[in-house]
């Protein structure tokens, strides 16, 4: 490590708004952070500023409990805010090892601005304007899974569930979850709804496509439209009505984030020459076995040993591309088809909340994945 590296970091989001949804982390996440950090203190922070699950419910339509997993098996999953992981994850940072200083990439922006690197990771979501800069137009735009999800969070005192926990009610080819945060948060209660919504009809949602207004004119409708809970409310209509009304009490539309749910097809190329993408501008999922954010942790180990390993090159890239791909495409490919079979199809057996016999090995290898932790550095990050 030269005492020269730096790394600069762009951020496209202006400000971490309290706005659209909350992530949950489980064994696979905690198992990548702890190798990005071997301290323990990114795992820390993270816990310190979600909460920690103390039972997870499921339940149907009507409300009668189908299955109930209690403290001492939900210990290690954690539920955040997307804005409040954000935070944690900008005040962390990693470390690279600058060998080959003969190639670099330029970077031009919009502003004008433009800069030099020996390597570029795209971590920059579903409508990743890197991939968009790599690869033809049927590369780059991801396809619609004939769903939709609603994610907010409201500040009342609902009293039909604990701190800490979790309930999820399916049935009919929807979803509908609840996570108490806690008491002593503005956002005490998270609430999300997934369903299966025509294609003809992407123009009525708030968000045509996924980021909204940022990404342009075609984006979809008025983030002030009232209208977002109105077909929240519809769509989950025979659930269970106590949630429903406390819903419509104590929304605010303004953290209301309304959006279809696009998957990116398995065997899309990741990168090419000096440049690389990393999570859901990579490979996005849909958000049934909740695994977006577990895998960007896991790409992220995974090119950092292979930078350690080949320098910042376009062979350490490569290599992360051919390590990880095998491992995201299976989880990929069964995401994808379960979610067209649940949302779409309305087939139970592809409830994402339920395991049956043959899925088994499945989620044991999905949950006992192991990655080993980088090693620490001597050198230093300079901040651009």
């Amino acid at each position: 490590m030269g005492d020269d590296t730096s790394i600069a970091v762009f951020e496209r989001s202006s400000s971490l708004r309290k706005i659209g949804g909350q992530v949950g982390l489980f064994a696979p996440a905690f198992q990548a952070m702890n190798c990005l950090d071997p301290s323990g203190d990114l795992s820390s922070a993270i816990v310190d500023a979600g909460v920690q699950r103390t039972m997870f419910r499921l339940l149907d339509m009507e409300g009668t409990v189908v299955s109930e997993t209690p403290e001492e098996k939900t210990k290690d999953m954690v539920a955040i805010p997307w804005f409040k992981l954000q935070r944690v994850l900008l005040d962390a940072f990693t470390t690279l090892e600058e060998q080959n200083k003969n190639e670099d990439v330029l970077l031009s922006f919009r502003n004008g601005h433009q800069y030099r690197a020996k390597i570029v990771i795209g971590a920059d979501g579903n409508l990743s304007r890197v991939r968009s800069t790599l690869f033809e137009e049927e590369d780059t735009i991801p396809e619609y899974s004939g769903s939709c999800v609603w994610r907010m969070f409201l500040s009342g005192e609902y009293d039909g569930i604990n701190a800490g926990e979790c309930n999820v009610w399916t049935g009919d080819g929807k979803v509908l979850t609840v996570q108490k945060m806690g008491s002593g948060d503005d956002c005490r209660l998270y609430v999300s709804g997934l369903a299966g919504w025509p294609k003809d009809q992407l123009n009525v949602l708030d968000r045509k496509r996924y980021i909204g207004s940022e990404d342009g004119e075609d984006s979809g409708g008025s983030t002030n439209n009232e209208d977002r809970i109105e077909r929240f409310l519809k769509t989950f209509e025979d659930f269970p009505p106590k949630l429903l009304d406390f819903v419509k009490q104590f929304h605010d539309t303004a953290s209301i984030l309304e959006h279809p749910v696009y998957f990116r097809p398995v065997g899309r190329e990741w990168g090419k020459g000096r440049v690389t993408l990393v999570g859901d501008a990579a490979h996005m999922i849909p958000p049934n076995m909740a695994m977006g954010t577990p895998l960007a942790f896991e790409d992220s180990v995974s090119l950092a040993h292979s930078i350690r390993t080949h320098g910042l090159s376009n062979r350490a890239l490569r290599a992360y591309e051919k390590e990880r791909q095998p491992r995201v495409n299976q989880i990929a490919y069964k995401t994808i088809k379960n979610a067209g079979s649940y949302y779409t199809d309305k087939d139970d057996d592809a409830n994402p909340f339920k395991i049956n016999d043959d899925d088994k090995a499945f989620y044991e290898s999905l949950m006992n994945f192991k990655q080993e932790p980088i090693p620490t550095s001597t050198g230093t990050v300079s901040n651009n």
